[in-house]
């Protein structure tokens, strides 16, 4: 390994004995990484490739809109129509 390789090794982490591993704090925090976050696990040219699952960030917009008592899809028809109204007179 390079001097410059070591130098950019910003984070250590141990393996333990379960195989399990602790990510640093910072990384979590800058990756928005919690408790149930599930990552894809990757072998790339012999390296470990660890990637949070976007699958998650949807998920957590679940029940986001259950507040709305419009019909959403109701209001988008409408809307379009308009549109098209607004361009017709141009």
């Amino acid at each position: 390994m390079s001097y410059l390789e070591v130098r950019h090794m910003t984070h250590m982490a141990t393996v333990s004995s379960k195989g399990q591993l602790v990510i640093p704090a910072a990384l979590r925090r800058k990756y928005k990484l919690k408790a149930g976050t599930r990552v894809s696990v990757s072998d790339e040219k012999g390296s470990i490739k660890i990637t949070p699952t976007s699958i998650d960030e949807i998920l957590a917009l679940r029940g986001i809109l259950s507040h709305v008592e419009e019909d959403v899809e109701a209001w988008w028809i409408e809307e379009k129509r308009k549109e098209r109204e607004r361009e017709d007179r141009l």
